[in-house]
């Protein structure tokens, strides 16, 4: 409640009625001898540290280099079965543009064939030759077949 405007305020009115700092207040303040402080636990630092690489070195001072996979098994067995395959009529056209991939994936790494540094080496040769005998034998068949 407010008081009225047209009176002077008196201290029953406010809304504390006494001194706080004053009055019956009991102030606790404790005065403790202070605790000694522990050393806080000793911190573990972890440095995380990459992994170590595998060095892939067959001679000092030689860096290696990754051997790409040629395929050269699979175009053998595409090449004879090319071959195998082109005396169906249905199957010609299909044999022969298989072939076509294979001396067209083979070409390019017949400079290979000349060194032994590639395991597959040996084999390069032996697939381009067996596909170069399906796409000639395929071409052959479908003149053969159409005349």
């Amino acid at each position: 409640m407010q008081p009225d405007q047209n009176t002077p305020p008196t201290i029953q009115d406010s809304v504390v009625g006494r001194d706080m700092h004053t009055g019956n207040v009991i102030h606790n303040h404790y005065h403790l001898a202070p605790t000694p402080q522990t050393p806080a636990p000793p911190q573990t630092i972890v440095i995380q540290q990459p992994q170590p690489q595998p060095q892939m070195m067959n001679a000092p001072g030689a860096y290696f280099i990754p051997i790409k996979k040629l395929h050269t098994v699979d175009w053998i067995v595409f090449g004879a079965l090319s071959i195998f395959f082109s005396f169906v009529p249905a199957l010609n056209m299909c044999c022969g543009i298989v072939s076509v991939v294979g001396v067209l994936s083979m070409l390019p790494h017949l400079h290979l064939s000349k060194s032994n540094n590639h395991p597959e080496s040996g084999k390069i040769v032996p697939a381009l030759v067996l596909n170069v005998i399906a796409v000639f034998a395929s071409a052959f068949l479908v003149i053969l077949y159409f005349s």
